[in-house]
C-alpha cells in the first residue's frame, strides 16, 4: 500500500507537532506534506508571540516534512478574486519572502484557502511553473496544468492500494486530532510518500 498525507493550515504557530511525532514514531518511513500558511502572525496574538522554538523543531524535522504554500495570510478566501499580475508580481514574491524570513524551504506548489482561486491565479501558477492542489470533488474547477488531487479525507474509510489522504491540522471534521485513531488503522508496513510523488498533468 502506498500512502501520502496532506494537511492544510499548518504554520509555525499552528503545527500539532505532538501528533505528527506520534505518527512518525508509529509508522516507519512516515512522511507528511503540509500546506503551510506563510504569514501566520495574527494581530490579535500580540507582539509577544514566540516563534523561535517551534520554528527550530520544524527545521530539525524537514527530512519527513514537506512544506507547500497555502495562501499568503489565509485571510478568508483571499485568492478568490486575485488576478494574474497581482499573484505573479505581489503574492509569489511575498510567499518567498515569508519562507525566507523563517529560513524554511518550500515546494513550488500552491493551494488557496478554502479551495477558492481565480483563473488569473491558475494562469500565474502555470506561467511560474508551479503546480496547484485541487479539490477532488471539483476536479475541473480552475485546475493548473500540473496538479495534485487527493483521494480520501482522513475521516473516511481508508481502503485501497493508493491512498492520497487529506485533512487539516485543526478545527474541521477531518482534523488531525479528530481523525488520529482512524490513521492508526493503516498498516504499519505501508509505503509513505510526499504528495509531489503523485502530481498529475492535464
Amino acid at each position: 500500500m502506498k500512502i501520502s498525507l496532506d494537511l492544510h493550515d499548518f504554520s509555525v504557530l499552528n503545527n500539532r507537532m505532538e501528533l505528527l511525532f506520534r505518527l512518525r514514531d508509529h509508522f516507519p518511513g512516515f512522511k507528511v506534506s503540509l500546506f503551510t500558511v506563510p504569514n501566520d502572525i495574527k494581530s490579535d496574538w500580540g507582539f509577544s508571540t514566540i516563534r523561535d522554538k517551534p520554528l527550530k523543531v520544524i527545521k530539525d524535522n524537514l527530512d519527513w516534512m514537506q512544506l507547500i504554500p497555502h495562501g499568503l495570510n489565509h485571510a478568508g478566501s483571499e485568492m478568490r478574486n486575485c488576478d494574474n499580475n497581482t499573484f505573479r508580481l505581489n503574492v509569489i514574491p511575498k510567499i518567498k519572502q515569508a519562507f525566507d524570513r523563517d529560513g524554511l524551504p518550500f515546494v513550488e506548489g500552491f493551494c488557496p484557502p478554502h479551495w477558492k482561486w481565480s483563473q488569473g491565479v491558475v494562469k500565474a501558477l502555470n506561467e511560474a511553473g508551479w503546480w496547484g492542489a485541487i479539490d477532488r470533488n471539483k476536479p475541473n474547477m480552475f485546475a493548473t496544468k500540473r496538479f495534485y488531487r487527493y483521494s480520501h479525507n482522513i475521516d473516511e474509510l481508508l481502503e485501497g492500494e493508493l491512498l492520497k489522504l487529506h485533512g487539516h491540522v485543526y478545527g474541521t471534521k477531518n482534523d488531525l486530532g479528530e481523525c488520529f485513531g482512524n490513521l492508526l488503522t493503516l498498516p504499519t508496513d505501508a509505503e509513505w510518500h510526499f504528495i509531489t510523488d503523485f502530481i498529475e498533468e492535464k
